[in-house]
């Protein structure tokens, strides 16, 4: 019998050491991922379709947790209890349940047949609408996991990955409400960017004639002297890539905010991301349309679902990166002159005791 206590206290004591040696945060950072992998496992063809067709949002998300909980990681004190646990635990019951009605008993029809009902304007499955409901789900399965663990107080260290599935929702919600370019103000963005992507195609040797009335871009290749109709593609305020502009904006912004840094040089590196941004998707739907011409619809169709988010991710860490180090090297600057302007004081304070001290005994 003792020896069954004992076993079990080195087990327990041996369990105890391998949560101590868990990085902080390391329990909810897998409560994040997990159900982000499983939904991989279970349906990976969701993660490649296109913006508001799939899940790819739902990776996006995966990484600004991860990104987060890098960043913030020594904030992240104490272990789950059990009161903890208890809430992460209903919190995935509910998810799984959810997930488990997508998949098994057609939760999404309903949802789509509900936003009909609502009077949204009918579209085929109702992509945007049923996306909206699962990132809104998602956004409060993580806020309720980090709530639950480290209070309202410390939110603003996991603001990120909610504030980009809340943001994905309005989007889908602003598309589904006003499907292609029935929602002017955004939809005259449209008419911004393209006609600076025909000029880009025009210097690489595309000839293109653009249609505001029709928001359709036709393109054509220079063959032999022959220009050969290479296809029409339409732009639509969600296709042109508004909402990434805006989402990753957004971002950019709320990450910048949490630097520490001056006022104007926050504003500046926001400037700077937004100026980025707008140019990253110039770039991305150039790059559409000179696939358009060069490769055909069907290549330039999967580089418009894949290829072209993760140019928004790409640009979001390089420039989030330059930040970060340019911040750093402005601070080590600033604690070596402020080093360097007390060494001098100090050593002028220790000339002027020596000749006090020197000086002295001559008066004497």
């Amino acid at each position: 019998m003792s020896r069954f206590h004992l076993a079990r206290r080195n087990l327990g004591s041996l369990f105890s050491k391998g949560k101590m040696a868990l990085p902080n945060g390391f329990e909810f950072l897998l409560m994040s991922l997990i159900p982000v992998a499983a939904l991989w496992a279970a349906d990976p063809a969701s993660f490649m379709s296109g913006w508001n067709e799939g899940r790819s949002g739902l990776l996006f998300a995966a990484f600004f947790v991860l990104l987060e909980w890098y960043d913030g990681r020594g904030e992240f004190q104490g272990r789950p209890n059990c009161r903890v646990l208890t809430v992460w635990l209903s919190a995935a019951l509910f998810l799984g349940l959810y997930y488990s009605a997508v998949f098994f008993v057609g939760l999404n029809d309903t949802i789509a047949n509900a936003g009909i009902g609502l009077g949204l304007p009918e579209m085929p499955r109702m992509f945007s609408w049923v996306s909206m409901w699962e990132h809104l789900v998602f956004a409060s399965y993580v806020f309720v996991v980090f709530f639950s663990a480290y209070g309202l107080s410390n939110l603003v260290r996991m603001v990120t990955p909610i504030a980009y599935l809340l943001g994905m929702a309005i989007i889908f919600f602003l598309d589904a409400a006003f499907p292609y370019a029935s929602l002017g103000p955004l939809q005259a963005i449209v008419h911004v960017i393209v006609p600076i992507v025909a000029s880009l195609l025009g210097f690489s040797g595309i000839k293109t004639i653009w249609q505001p009335e029709t928001s359709r871009l036709y393109i054509f290749m220079t063959r032999e002297g022959i220009q050969w109709f290479k296809g029409a593609v339409e732009f639509f305020w969600p296709c042109v890539g508004v909402h990434s502009m805006i989402i990753f904006f957004m971002i950019i912004t709320v990450l910048v905010a949490k630097i520490e840094a001056s006022r104007p040089r926050k504003a500046l590196y926001s400037l700077v991301g937004a100026i980025g941004t707008f140019s990253i998707n110039v770039f991305r739907i150039y790059f559409i349309c000179y696939y358009v011409a060069t490769e055909g619809v069907s290549y330039a169709k999967a580089f418009h679902e894949s290829a072209g988010e993760i140019m928004f991710m790409v640009w979001t860490i390089a420039f989030l990166l330059v930040v970060v180090k340019t911040e750093e090297l402005l601070q080590n600057k600033s604690k070596s002159e402020y080093a360097g302007g007390h060494g001098i004081v100090n050593s002028k304070k220790r000339s002027m005791h020596s000749i006090e001290c020197v000086g002295a005994p001559n008066d004497t």
